[in-house]
């Protein structure tokens, strides 16, 4: 199947790959703010797709209908804290990378490039820490779980996520909970489409080990 890109963006397959890997190396090589400190994380999640609209998932969780679709996910991001040193402040701002393999019903690659916010990080293990991201996502070939949902996909579409992130703000290891959606953004692309699905991953803090 061709390539699909949306229609007030440039065309081309191979100028749209050139440019998300121009962003990618950016987003690779930033540097740290003048006087904020940056963390670095290593996650990996797994999760199954499901037929629901996201807000579905959220209000009723007893009818989430799940899809053979499924997704292996591997990702790097480098967070910067709002808060003065030594201080728990209003929380963080980051930017993620994330490389998906998806299989099931469906067999591709999807890449995402969200920037987000997460709420602090607290030393009680009971309270949460919540991050809400948004970006591009680009998919090797046109969803066909999207395609069986609303009859059309294409390769790049909006990307957000909301997550839940369980444990210490002093722990190696964090669990979390994700929602991942992609949908053409109020008809910014060109498929009328969109897609949910649900993780659940480890997070690695590389930045507190000695």
């Amino acid at each position: 199947m061709p390539c699909r890109l949306p229609k007030r963006l440039a065309t081309g397959c191979c100028a749209r790959a050139e440019l998300a890997a121009a962003v990618l190396a950016g987003a690779v090589s930033l540097g740290d703010p003048a006087g904020a400190e940056g963390r670095s994380y290593v996650s990996a999640a797994a999760g199954q797709m499901t037929d629901n609209e996201w807000g579905e998932l959220f209000d009723d969780w007893g009818s989430v209908r799940p899809r053979n679709a499924w997704q292996l996910a591997a990702s790097v991001s480098r967070e910067w804290s709002l808060a003065r040193p030594g201080h728990i402040g209003p929380g963080f701002v980051g930017v993620e990378i994330d490389a998906l393999g998806h299989f099931g019903e469906q067999t591709h690659l999807e890449f995402t490039l969200p920037i987000f916010y997460r709420t602090p990080r607290f030393e009680n293990p009971l309270i949460p820490s919540f991050a809400y991201g948004a970006g591009l996502s680009f998919a090797t070939r046109p969803s066909e779980t999207e395609i069986a949902r609303t009859g059309s996909s294409t390769n790049l579409l909006a990307h957000w996520f909301f997550e839940i992130e369980f444990g210490r703000a002093s722990s190696v290891w964090r669990p979390y909970v994700r929602l991942h959606h992609r949908s053409d953004a109020w008809g910014t692309f060109d498929a009328d489409t969109g897609s949910n699905a649900v993780l659940i991953g480890i997070r690695w803090d590389r930045s507190v080990l000695p």
